[in-house]
């Protein structure tokens, strides 16, 4: 599982992102701050009956889009669709709200499931990677919230999980720019993740999301073997829409 990544063109790509999303964020919090209201949006769940749309740039994606709907006003089901500069996903997403002690303190789960059918141009393995993730959020007197929480990611090859092939040799040529590396990651690995998070309502409607989730091997940063080498950081940062 090979994710060498074009780090300039991801830079140029995400900071281009960025701005627009700051500067979306920015004229809307002038707007708002003049008409001094406050909203309720809540970036997390749609509620009973209701879709939500969400779009987000940051690292390892340049962007990701998705599509959920409440089950309840406490568990939403969605489709997700992303990709990074080389890599392409789609999967499945489950968020619930675990308890409310209060109007302004929760508990939430959210957990991404996805399918990359090909890691890399020379790589033809396909991939699964979950991220369950448990975060203590609070909600702020103006409607923002912010959050923390720790989560696992778990990722392993497809071919591994059905016993389909022997991954003695690799398959592909091999880049004569990033040759592989003595320790090639393995068929599964599973990392630790401490996220910390913000949500600004900029509507009744929409609100701005803001994430940064170390990977992690238990108290430390992970180290190089194949998955998020170059920078082991998932960076978010978007847009959710409820409609």
């Amino acid at each position: 599982m090979k994710t060498y990544l074009n780090i300039p063109a991801l830079k140029s790509n995400f900071l281009k992102v960025v701005l627009i999303i700051l500067i979306g964020f920015n004229f809307s919090h002038e707007i708002h701050g003049q008409e001094k209201k406050v909203f309720n949006h809540d970036y997390l769940m749609p509620t009973k009956g209701k879709s939500m749309a969400e779009i987000y740039s940051g690292i390892p994606y340049v962007a990701i889009g998705q599509y959920s709907y409440g089950l309840s006003d406490r568990f939403s089901v969605g489709i997700l669709y992303g990709y990074t500069p080389f890599v392409k996903g789609y999967g499945f997403r489950i968020k619930a709200i675990l308890a409310q002690p209060s109007e302004s303190f929760r508990i939430n789960l959210k957990a991404p499931f996805i399918y990359y059918p090909n890691m890399e141009p020379h790589d033809g393995d396909s991939w699964v990677a979950v991220w369950p993730a448990v975060n203590g959020e609070l909600k702020l007197k103006k409607g923002a919230r912010i959050w923390a929480g720790v989560g696992l990611i778990g990722v392993s090859c497809t071919d591994l999980l059905f016993g389909e092939e022997d991954h003695d040799e690799p398959d592909g040529p091999v880049d004569p720019v990033m040759p592989p590396k003595e320790e090639e990651m393995e068929l599964n690995s599973v990392f630790n993740t401490f996220q910390i998070g913000y949500s600004k309502p900029l509507s009744n409607k929409i609100s701005f999301v803001a994430e940064v989730a170390p990977v992690m091997e238990g108290f430390k940063l992970k180290s190089p073997n194949g998955f998020l080498d170059d920078i082991p950081v998932i960076v978010t940062l978007g847009m959710s829409y409820t409609f």
